[in-house]
């Protein structure tokens, strides 16, 4: 059975940011959204595997650092495949399926100002 696990405290990830840990043995991208709720969702871009740690947020929108994939850390849905260089959006036709993926997200919860994600089996 899965369980929570304690990843970071709570100020550790400014509201309007992304910050990059580990959950068993896994990356995950912590995103602080403007209201103060936490997200969680797999660390690594599906494109080339950039920190999405590193990336930056506006409002729910997490921006790929490397080539700027856009994926809703509310869900982990990908909202808009790779935008950098300009020619990669020209040949997205090209690009196949198995990389334009939604990210896994995790439930997450805050207790006593620590931040717990659900470590999934």
């Amino acid at each position: 059975m899965a369980e929570f696990v304690p990843v970071c405290r709570l100020d550790e990830v400014p509201v309007g940011e992304v910050r990059q840990f580990k959950l068993d043995g896994r990356e995950i991208a912590l995103a602080r959204v403007g209201d103060g709720e936490c997200y969680a969702v797999g660390g690594r871009c599906t494109h080339l595997r950039a920190a999405l740690g590193r990336g930056t947020l506006e409002g729910t929108t997490l921006t790929c650092p490397w080539h700027g994939s856009q994926f809703d850390v509310t869900s982990g849905k990908l909202q808009r495949w790779v935008q950098e260089p300009a020619w990669i959006r020209v040949m997205a036709g090209l690009i196949p399926a198995f990389l334009r993926r939604d990210l896994p997200s995790y439930e997450v919860r805050v207790e006593d100002g620590q931040v717990l994600v659900k470590a999934e089996g």
